[in-house]
């Protein structure tokens, strides 16, 4: 099971993706529409920083189980 949470992403919401293993990039694009539809309008948010986050969520998604724990 993988499971990101926008909290992992030091957003200040609850909303999480989850998925199978072998739905990692579906759970990637979950999480990066939720971004981009709820906090981009929201936050001043440059292309570096889009990309800073998609890196993030590929790194926490590559972890264990994929919630983020260490």
């Amino acid at each position: 099971m993988k499971i990101i949470k926008c909290r992992d992403l030091g957003f200040n919401c609850d909303f999480m993706a989850t998925g199978s293993a072998a739905e990692a990039d579906g759970v990637k694009q979950k999480m990066m529409d939720h971004i981009l539809e709820k906090h981009l309008p929201e936050k001043e948010m440059s292309d570096e920083d889009i990309e800073d986050i998609a890196s993030r969520i590929e790194i926490l998604l590559s972890r264990g189980c994929g919630c983020g724990a260490l």
